[in-house]
């Protein structure tokens, strides 16, 4: 254990678990300017100046998305053996100083070197690649589980939605380099001291149980699934074990398919609205909408996921997903159906990015999800990185934006359909043993 008590005395009958989530919620909220949606504000006026090609430009997110998938098993690793405080502070050091220097970039080539130093920091990065912010909060709770995530993920929709509104307004101000700049000073001046003062590993480390118990959780003797089937009860996977399992490597497969459609239209939808003649100022506030709803809905999904299978949640973000696409196939000069696109696309990813969060804690507990995470999550950030230079190079071929639509919204759709006949996995034989929170080796 690495402490006795909490950093500081909480008013009487608050658990500390509620301070973690709310760091991680702002880390999600704080680091939002890191992710392809705020990035795609900066595309046109980025373009304009450095004077390349869409498909040029696809590869920064490309790259940093690689540097995610490569520092994922290390992260995942080093969260579950000493948590993610002084992890947190030197991601955040990584993270701000790499937006700093993008302020001073004169070329593509220096734009791709900073971008793959950002993808370390494992901050900003979707496809679950939450490490830093998603570990902790479901390490303190279980039986409350989704609703702490969902409250710590809103921090990412809150964050998104602000940051592309504020984006659009500086980009057209005092520039984008300037903007990029403020942004890296921000992370480090918020999330160092957050870090470095308040996160803790495990409620266990400080002389508490999970969700503010009494007593420790009890080790269940039957099923796969550690929360809504019952108040405090979990089932706790080594990595070993839960790579051995099929629930693990189908869900991380319909996870992939369903990242590698995602991440191409997030690079691809402002382009595409800003050729059909839409205003700028239109499209940001549109887009600062998706984000709004995600936070809504993750929050809406994160209460209903303590209560009801999070297989079916996760299937939902897949059919409101493929909706969203119909739309935006749909899409002339008109700003209701660019509303509608995002509308539905917030609802979607509401619902996959609970179940992204929330699978793999519920299905092989808490003690080893960074170590599993840290294996799944390179693959499901590798298709992402894929996908948006692939589409780029297919537009600039002149395959058409609506053929590209049709595609990924199918794709969406079938990946979602995977989720309700997931079964949970069969609990390993040594988690009978009523192992405690330092009993499992990952």
């Amino acid at each position: 254990m690495t402490s006795v008590r909490p950093p500081f005395q909480l008013p009487r009958g608050m658990f500390y678990g509620w301070v973690i989530v709310a760091i991680s919620f702002m880390g999600n909220w704080i680091t939002a300017p890191l992710n392809p949606v705020v990035f795609s504000i900066f595309i046109v006026p980025i373009r304009n100046d450095l004077q390349i090609s869409l498909s040029t430009l696809a590869w920064c997110i490309t790259v940093r998305m690689v540097s995610a998938g490569i520092s994922a098993p290390i992260l995942g690793r080093l969260v579950d053996k000493h948590g993610a405080r002084w992890l947190g502070v030197a991601c955040a050091v990584c993270a701000g100083t790499s937006l700093v220097a993008l302020s001073f970039a004169s070329n593509v080539w220096v734009m791709y070197a900073l971008f793959f130093v950002s993808g370390f920091s494992g901050f900003g990065v979707f496809g679950g690649g939450q490490i830093l912010t998603g570990v902790p909060p479901t390490n303190w709770f279980i039986a409350k589980r989704g609703q702490a995530v969902s409250y710590a993920l809103a921090g990412g929709g809150l964050g998104t939605a602000s940051w592309v509104a504020i984006s659009a307004v500086l980009v057209s101000t005092i520039g984008w380099r300037a903007a990029w700049f403020a942004y890296g000073l921000m992370i480090i001046v918020v999330l160092v001291p957050l870090y470095g003062l308040l996160m803790r590993r495990l409620p266990e480390d400080i002389g508490l149980y999970p969700d503010g118990a009494d007593a420790p959780p009890v080790q269940a003797t039957s099923g796969g699934v550690t929360t809504a089937g019952g108040r405090g009860v979990e089932v706790n996977f080594t990595r070993k074990e839960a790579t051995s399992t099929w629930t693990l490597w189908i869900s991380v497969t319909a996870f992939m398919v369903y990242t590698f459609a995602t991440n191409a239209i997030l690079f691809i939808r402002v382009p595409y609205w800003s050729d059909l003649g839409i205003p700028a100022g239109l499209i940001g506030v549109a887009v600062a909408t998706d984000p709004f709803v995600v936070m809504l809905c993750t929050l809406v999904f994160g209460v209903l996921a303590d209560r009801y299978p999070v297989r079916f949640i996760t299937a939902s973000g897949g059919v409101f997903r493929s909706l969203s696409m119909v739309a935006l196939f749909f899409t002339q000069p008109f700003a209701g159906w660019v509303f509608a696109h995002n509308i539905l696309w917030g609802v979607g990813s509401g619902g996959m990015g609970t179940g992204q969060n929330l699978l793999i804690p519920q299905y092989f507990g808490r003690l080893a999800q960074g170590a599993i995470r840290g294996i799944t999550a390179p693959i499901m950030i590798g298709a992402g990185a894929l996908s948006p230079p692939l589409v780029g190079y297919l537009l600039d071929a002149g395959v058409s934006y609506r053929t590209v639509f049709a595609v990924t919204g199918l794709t969406m759709l079938g990946a979602g359909a995977v989720f309700p006949f997931l079964k949970p996995p069969r609990r390993p034989e040594r988690a009978s043993e009523g192992m405690g929170a330092e009993a499992v080796s990952v």
